[in-house]
Parts: C-alpha cells; structure tokens; sequence
C-alpha cells in the first residue's frame, strides 16, 4: 500500500494546448508535421474544440480523436534530467501500456523526441496531450512535454505505476476520467474549492473548475461507460461529494483501460 497521504490529493493537471496554438489552426506549425508522421488525418480538427471553450476543459479512459497518435506509431522519449534511479523506474512504468496498444515507446538519449520527460520542471506531475506535444509554440523543443514532480529515488513501486502509467495515458491522448461526458460524480463544490485552492495544488478557481468540475463534451471523444476502476480517475475523498462515497485508489490499468486502448491503438488499424 502506498505511503501517500490522501490529505494531500496530488493529482495532475493537463497541459491542453489553446486552440489557437494548435497546427490546424497555425500555418507556422504545419512543418512540425514533418517531424511526427504520426498526426491522424487532419479532417479530424474539426471533431473537438481543445481550447477555445472553456465548457470543454482540460483534463478518463476516454481519448480525443484530434490528439491520437496514428496506431503502430514509435513515440520517441527523452529524459532531460533526473537520476539514473527515477528514468529506469518511469521507463518500466511506461511500457506497460505496449502490452496492450499498437504503439512503441523508444526512449533515446540525444536528439528530438516527442515526449520530452522532466522531474525538475515544476512539483506537479503533469502531460501534454497526445499529439499536442508536437506544438512547438505551446512546449518548445528545449522544455517539458510530461513532468513527475513528486516522484524520487525511493518513492514505492505503486506510486510510480500509478502515476507513469496515468501520464502516459495523456500522453496517448487519454483525458481524466472524472471529466468523461459518462462521469456523474455529485461534488460538493464548495469543497472542492476550499480543498483544491490549498497546498499542494494552490489553485485558482478556473483551474478548479477546468481540472475537476467541468466535462469535456462528447464531440471529438471516443469513450465508454464510466470506468471507476480506470488508471486516469484518482482518489477523491468522500468528503468532495454529496453523497460521501469516495472514489477509488487506483494504481493499475483497469480491464476496461486495457480494451479501450487496444480498440484505439489496434494491432491491426
């Protein structure tokens, strides 16, 4: 069991790229293209509005069509500091998700790469979403596109899988799960923003209401029923909601984790 207190609610925010940063919508980001030859088709801009609505915020397992690598695609990955400890454990985390979707993770150690790994950046954990990784304007090529803030040498086996694999699953296009168009969770808003304006996360109320209250739309997803047992849904105490009932703990993709990123990520595409 994870020494990590549940007082201390460290959940991670997301990186989502305002619309007008994105290379569907800036001609200048169009050459990036030619770096990842892994962007689906570019017809599907028109699926999701990623940031000029703040209704559609940032932030289960569903997955936004627009931010989906192209299945079978080579992610190239890239540590730009920690300890040689910290960048084994997340690189075993992270190819878990191979097991079960069309996609390879190369960690390299020089040149470009798509994912671009920090656990200095900031003392959040944090990803880009999908694809959105390869806007430079938004995450230039010298900075961070994933960030592990709280996790050290001899941080536990479990947090480490719990947050690697939920980082990684952003970094596959995958949104929180509490934010799904099938999440009905019944928060006491008042709490939430008592608790989530406090340490560690000190945020402001539009963070709160884009990291935790809001939906994301079901235009541009593909997702399923909700998931209370998936990778991307983190522990809520009971305390946030109406009802008392927390969320769950959990450190582990889920059954319904691993059939929905096979169905988005095919073996056969």
């Amino acid at each position: 069991m994870s020494t990590r207190t549940h007082t201390a609610l460290h959940i991670c925010h997301d990186r989502v790229v305002p619309d007008d940063y994105h290379p569907a919508h800036a001609a200048a980001e169009r050459a990036a293209q030619d770096v990842v030859r892994q962007l689906v088709p570019e017809q599907a801009a028109r699926d999701i509005d990623a940031g000029a609505n703040p209704v559609e915020p940032v932030a289960r397992l569903a997955l936004i069509s627009l931010k989906r690598w192209q299945p079978g695609s080579t992610l190239t990955c890239r540590f730009l500091d920690g300890s040689p400890k910290q960048r084994q454990r997340v690189e075993e985390k992270a190819h878990i998700w191979e097991q079960f979707a069309n996609i390879k993770l190369q960690f390299v150690a020089a040149g470009d790469a798509a994912v671009r790994i920090s656990f200095t950046a900031d003392p959040g954990s944090w990803s880009a979403i999908g694809t959105d990784a390869l806007v430079e304007r938004y995450f230039p090529k010298f900075q961070p596109t994933m960030n592990f803030g709280w996790l050290e040498d001899d941080t536990e086996d479990e947090e480490y899988e719990r947050v690697v694999v939920h980082e990684f699953g952003h970094a596959l296009g995958a949104i929180h799960e509490h934010q799904s168009p099938s999440a009905h969770l019944k928060w006491k808003k008042a709490e939430v923003y008592r608790v989530f304006s406090g340490a560690p996360n000190f945020w402001s109320k539009p963070d709160i209401d884009s990291n935790i209250l809001e939906h994301y739309s079901a235009r541009g997803l593909r997702f399923t029923r909700f998931d209370p047992d998936s990778i991307m849904l983190y522990m809520f105490p009971g305390n946030l909601f109406t009802d008392g009932k927390p969320t769950n703990e959990n450190t582990h993709l889920s059954a319904q984790d691993k059939t929905f990123i096979a169905q988005m990520y095919p073996k056969n595409p």
